[in-house]
Order: structure tokens, then sequence, then C-alpha cells
């Protein structure tokens, strides 16, 4: 390894250590996950004001046990405390601490042509909530997180595990201030964080092999908050799809993570937070015709490196000169 391959992996090492002490998250706590498979009770957990759904158009599709609701995602510094899980495996498995780098439930359940659109592979134990809604405003938005244990290992890879939320048929979960999709290989720290990330400023690194863990959640590797969005909707009904599914093989799974009470029209959710406070949600932004990146918003971001690299020594070292583990494939 470079010295300069070597300071990146402890820059990064140190920026998740202080995030722990400065948002006060401890791997004593963990994020809590309740398993549910209704699609309803999924929908109105996440549901905001200045939205209408059709209760008989709601549909939820995925393996026993794949989705959930949780609470007390702050403790465990994901920046959203609590919403819905949708996962490629076994929703229970968020919960930390990460002791695991590879962890897989293999669901045997069918992908999604949509999401098989989005990548040159085909997709395996799809997750789909779906449903359809009317806007008070002509807006829809709503917060999310998305996780891996492909992280940090199977960047840019064909082991790309991908989610999609298809408004009217076209997805809107993309990085803020582009048309690209967020997904492993499109935001990430670099492989085994050996090469240069991309969009790395919204990755949060929790790999064992890699210094980590330091988040108490199970996977390897998670966004920060982001916000999907449309404006200036017509009247009348629209569909979304919130799916998210395995890419050419069921192993190392992934979540999406969406904020209760956030689906709404523009609104202020009243989602609840560690400390009882509000959580605001963002006023959507244009920028020349594209989704622009949302106002800064009340969630538990990672310090910058610069910031807290002269706070800690060099004693992640050793943790971080571990080889990865090879992923085997039929």
């Amino acid at each position: 390894m470079t010295t300069s391959k070597f300071f990146k992996k402890l820059s990064i090492a140190v920026a998740s250590t202080a995030f722990m002490s400065l948002s006060g998250a401890t791997i004593a706590q963990a994020i809590s996950i309740t398993p549910n498979n209704n699609g309803e009770a999924l929908v109105n957990e996440i549901l905001g004001s200045g939205i209408t759904i059709d209760l008989d158009s709601i549909n939820y599709r995925g393996a026993n046990g794949a989705s959930g609701i949780f609470t007390d995602g702050l403790s465990s510094g994901i920046g959203i405390d609590q919403g819905i899980i949708l996962t490629t495996g076994k929703a229970k498995d968020a919960e930390g601490p990460n002791d695991l780098d590879k962890t897989t439930t293999e669901n045997n359940y069918r992908g999604d042509p949509d999401l098989d659109g989005l990548i040159t592979e085909k997709t395996k134990d799809a997750t789909i909530l779906e449903f359809e809604f009317e806007t008070q405003g002509g807006n829809v938005f709503f917060n999310y997180v998305f996780a891996s244990e492909e992280y940090n290992e199977f960047v840019d890879s064909k082991f790309n595990d991908v989610f999609g939320f298809f408004l009217n048929g076209e997805n809107i979960a993309l990085i803020p201030g582009t048309t690209t999709p967020v997904a492993i290989n499109t935001v990430n720290g670099g492989k085994n964080l050996e090469t240069n990330g991309s969009n790395s400023e919204f990755f949060n690194n929790n790999d064992p092999s890699d210094g980590g863990p330091f988040f108490d959640i199970e996977y390897d590797g998670f966004t920060n908050v982001f916000t999907a969005q449309a404006l200036g909707l017509a009247s009348g009904s629209h569909t979304i799809k919130l799916a998210i599914a395995d890419t050419k093989d069921q192993g190392w799974d992934s979540a999406v993570f969406i904020q209760a009470k956030s689906f709404s029209d523009g609104g202020t959710s009243d989602g609840d937070t560690s400390d009882g406070d509000t959580q605001d949600v963002p006023e959507p932004i244009i920028d020349g015709g594209i989704l622009a990146e949302p106002p800064a918003q009340d969630t538990e971001d990672v310090p910058e490196p610069s910031i807290v690299i002269g706070l800690l020594g060099v004693g992640f070292a050793g943790s971080l000169l571990k080889k990865k583990s090879t992923k085997s494939h039929n």
C-alpha cells in the first residue's frame, strides 16, 4: 500500500471515529428493526403532509422479513431516526454491531424489470413498495439513506446492488444536483478505500476490514441523507414505486432507509427524532432544470477529515492494512 493510500484510509477512519465522538453515538447503542411486510403499515409510516394515498393501490412485493420499521437510527449514525427499511435480505440483519463483512440472506425471490433497466445485469431478491397518491401542492419529496454490505470491496464491479424510486416510471433517486442514480458505483470512497472515490463527500465508511466499524449498524457503508423530489406535478393521481434488489447474485445484502413522515408535498415533517424535536423537510430547489442539492438538513453528517485528523494518532494503522476477503460466486 502506498503512503498516499494509507493516509486516505486513515483520514476516512479518523473522520468516522470523530463523528461518533461528536454525535455521542457509541457501539452500545443500536438501531432497532421491527420486521413488517404490511404495505399499508409501511406507507402510513412514511406518509407526511399534503399527500393523499389511494389505499386500494398499495402493493408490497418481497420476501417475508425483508422490510420493516426502524427506530433509533440517529444513535446508529445514519442521520434518520425513524422510518421504514426495505432490504435485499432480512431487515432485522441491519441491527448492529457490524461483526460480519458479508451479511447475506438469500430470499430466492424474483428481481424487478424496472431495476434491471438501470443496470446491465439481472436483479434478484427484489423488495418493492408501490402505491398511488395525489399531492396538494404539486410537489413530492422524501428523505432516505442507501446502505450496503458490498462496500467497499465491490465498488466499480458488476456486483452492484441497485435501488430506485420510480415516480410515474422515472427514477428520482439521484445524486444531488445531477441526473446520476445513487448506487454503490456512484457514491463510495473507492474500492477498499484504495482507489479514487466517487462522490465520496456523501459516503460513510463502516467496513470492518477498512478501519471500522464506526457506526452501530451492520452495513459496511452508507450514504448521507438524500432527498428524492419532484416539482410541478400535474393534478391527479401519480404512482411511486420504491424498489431495491440484489444484482447478478443474492450475496452481500443492501438496504434503503426512508424517513418517517417525510413523504410530503413540501410541508414540515413531524417525524420523531432522538430528542423529540421535529425534523424540518427542506424546500426543493431547481438549478438549471436539475434538482439541486437540498439545503443543509439537521442530520448527523460525518466531519471533514481535515477538521479532525490532528485529534487522533495513527493507532488505526494495523487494522487498516488487513486484506479484504474475496467474494465467491457460482
